[in-house]
């Protein structure tokens, strides 16, 4: 059939309505229904994730993303972090371009200051030549050749997200991220790229192959239904991108050690993750309140210290790796690049986060929201960080206090937390969330659980709905999703802090 994705997302929002309605009945309904009822949600929404045909996963790819990771790292030794976009357009223009006429005239460029618009035929395409005749005759060529094919040869590009591209903030992964990945896209010409993005397929199979071995079948059937329903998988979609879960299946697998009692490993997998991505490392939050809190007690808790070491460990080590092999300058530009991305000034509508939820206070209302976040808002949103900080601080310290007696792979799984109270992530990083399905959906004999796992599936429900329904007010979705998740994350901490000591129970119903 190969529906569109719009379609596809109608339908998520009524098997995730079912997915809330099983959750909250779990216990009051026989294990053995319970199971199978689960079991065809899971079968429904991965049908439907692949769009009800085959394209999806054996011909289609996201060449938007490719360009960026595929493409860069690739050739990162020319185009460092700073000039994908001069080089792209200029092989364009020498090849009869502009390939889409409607790109206009204005490109997201970067230096050593950050990103500012710029005009594309008096700064892009003079920079481009230079990047070019840097390359040398014979590399230009072969990158040319692969500009092209993902410009031109691959459906999917056309005049608005080929504007699109060149308006966004360029190649922003990490050196270590970098470091793995060089060598698997050189490895691949472009005409086979399909077969490379299948890789993330393969790793999230994996983590899902993990979860069920730390806590049996519910609760990996639980992680494929969130896979399968996530807003944040519509894009990049699985298998049409270049090893963009590799970090998640890492987290996943992380917290299954942790289940499993292999602390050093547990933290080696974390460490790992951070060095792609960063922001995992919030996932030692629980872990490190739990051991800052027995040692109030004059309790020193082996394992947690055990996992720290791992993830020294694997995050430094994997740092210094990519420092020697990239340079220092180099890390030193991704950071300097990050710094400017994630200011207030960058912010886009595809931002969750405490942030987003402050300064938003709409109710449902007929006047459409707007599809950009507008200039008062973010000039709010960085007024506001003392007081976000402020209760993103106060948060995590009852969190902390509340998790001191929870088992070592709960309170791993709240690393969701500060990631969400701290950063302004984009949309597509919150399918980190899948930790707490996992720990939900393994401990589904306690009402907490049964109501944190219906929440998750509940604001998947809210995403889809709100994207076939509002469509073009991405300002009405970001801030209701990030208000729903203040009360998800009120709710546990409260819930949490009211149970009593000894109330952690075995996972795998």
């Amino acid at each position: 059939m190969d529906v569109s994705r719009v379609v596809s997302e109608g339908i998520k929002v009524w098997i995730a309505g079912g997915g809330v309605v099983l959750a909250l009945c779990w216990s009051f309904v026989p294990r053995r229904v319970a199971v199978g009822l689960l079991t065809l949600l899971a079968a429904v929404s991965v049908g439907n994730y692949a769009r009800w045909g085959p394209n999806l996963l054996v011909s289609h790819v996201d060449t938007y993303d490719l360009v960026h990771y595929y493409l860069n790292a690739k050739y990162f030794d020319e185009l460092g972090y700073l000039d994908l976009y001069p080089a792209v357009m200029y092989a364009d223009f020498r090849n009869g371009g502009p390939h889409f006429p409607k790109q206009g005239d204005r490109y997201m460029a970067q230096d050593e200051h950050g990103h500012f618009f710029a005009s594309v035929r008096t700064h892009g395409l003079p920079r481009g030549a230079e990047v070019a005749e840097a390359f040398g005759p014979e590399r230009w060529a072969e990158f040319e050749h692969d500009a092209l094919v993902l410009q031109r040869d691959f459906p999917g590009m056309n005049d608005r997200l080929w504007r699109q591209l060149i308006q966004d903030h360029g190649y922003n992964a990490t050196p270590v991220w970098t470091m793995a990945a060089r060598p698997l896209a050189e490895a691949v010409p472009v005409e086979s790229i399909k077969w490379l993005c299948h890789l993330d397929t393969v790793l999230l199979a994996a983590a899902v192959g993990a979860v069920v071995w730390a806590y049996g079948s519910v609760a990996g059937l639980w992680t494929v239904l969130f896979f399968m329903l996530s807003y944040s998988l519509r894009w990049p979609t699985i298998s049409w991108a270049f090893l963009r879960y590799d970090y998640l299946a890492a987290l996943v697998i992380a917290m299954a050690c942790l289940r499993k009692n292999k602390p050093l490993l547990a933290g080696l997998l974390t460490g790992y993750s951070a060095a792609l991505r960063f922001f995992p490392a919030m996932w030692l939050f629980g872990p490190g309140a739990k051991g800052f809190f027995g040692l109030l007690r004059k309790k020193v808790h082996v394992p947690m210290l055990v996992m720290l070491g791992g993830f020294l460990l694997g995050m430094g080590g994997l740092q210094v790796a990519a420092t020697g092999a990239l340079g220092s300058e180099t890390v030193r530009t991704h950071f300097e690049n990050m710094l400017d991305h994630n200011s207030a000034e960058q912010l886009s509508s595809r931002r969750i986060g405490l942030a987003l939820a402050l300064p938003f206070a709409g109710p449902f209302n007929e006047e459409p929201y707007p599809d950009y976040i507008e200039a008062s808002r973010k000039d709010t949103i960085e007024d506001q960080k003392p007081l976000r900080f402020a209760i993103a601080g106060a948060v995590m310290l009852v969190m902390g206090f509340a998790m001191r007696h929870k088992d070592d792979d709960e309170v791993f799984a709240y690393g969701f937390v500060p990631f969400f109270l701290l950063t302004t992530a984009s949309y597509y990083y919150y399918v980190a969330r899948v930790t707490l399905v996992v720990l939900h959906g393994s401990r589904l004999d306690r009402w907490r659980h049964r109501i944190g796992l219906a929440s998750i599936v509940g604001l998947e429900l809210f995403s889809n709905w709100a994207e076939t329904a509002r469509v073009g007010e991405r300002v009405f979705h970001i801030g209701w999703l990030s208000w729903g998740l203040c009360a998800y994350v009120a709710v546990q901490t409260l819930w949490m802090l009211a149970e009593r000591r000894g109330e952690a129970t075995p996972a795998g119903r």
